[in-house]
Order: structure tokens, then sequence, then C-alpha cells
């Protein structure tokens, strides 16, 4: 869910940057350092949001074994498996 949000932010910065970058009024048109810097840092901010995001996240792997549940029965005078119990680590 967050990696949505992170994305539509960064889709929205993207397009309010070029909207700045593309229409500049006519006061400013020599000045657009402003824009620029803007730019790199939003640019910087959704890249690093996206990269983080990216990045597969470490599970460590579930082992499971089967052992076997004993029960004493008389008939046979010695313990015998009636069952087998799933344990996992």
């Amino acid at each position: 869910m967050f990696r949505k949000f992170a994305i539509a932010v960064s889709a929205v910065a993207v397009l309010a940057t070029a909207t700045v970058a593309l229409a500049p009024t006519q006061a400013h048109a020599k000045n657009r350092a402003g824009a620029v810097a803007a730019g790199a840092i939003i640019g910087l901010a959704a890249g690093a949001i996206i990269a983080n995001q990216a990045r597969p996240r470490y599970h460590a792997p579930v082992r499971c074994t089967y052992r076997p549940v004993t029960r004493w029965d008389p008939y046979y005078g010695r313990y015998v498996v009636v069952a087998h119990r799933r344990v996992c680590y």
C-alpha cells in the first residue's frame, strides 16, 4: 500500500516540476535556478523512496518437520506411532 502511495507522490512531484520548468513567466524567464533546484531535490527524494521500496526483503526460510506422536499400547507392550505432528522452526 505504501508503494502505491510513494509512486503516486513521485508522479505528482514529477508532473509539478515539469509544469514549473516548462511554463516560466516572462519576469522569471532567465532565473530558472529555483525550478532546477526544486526538481533536483524532488527527483532525488522520489528516487530514494522508489529505490527503498524496490529492494527485496529477506525472510528466513521456514523449516518444518513431521515428528511422530507415540502412545503406550498395552497390547503390543511398547510405544506405537499414532499420528504425526508438524513442527516448524
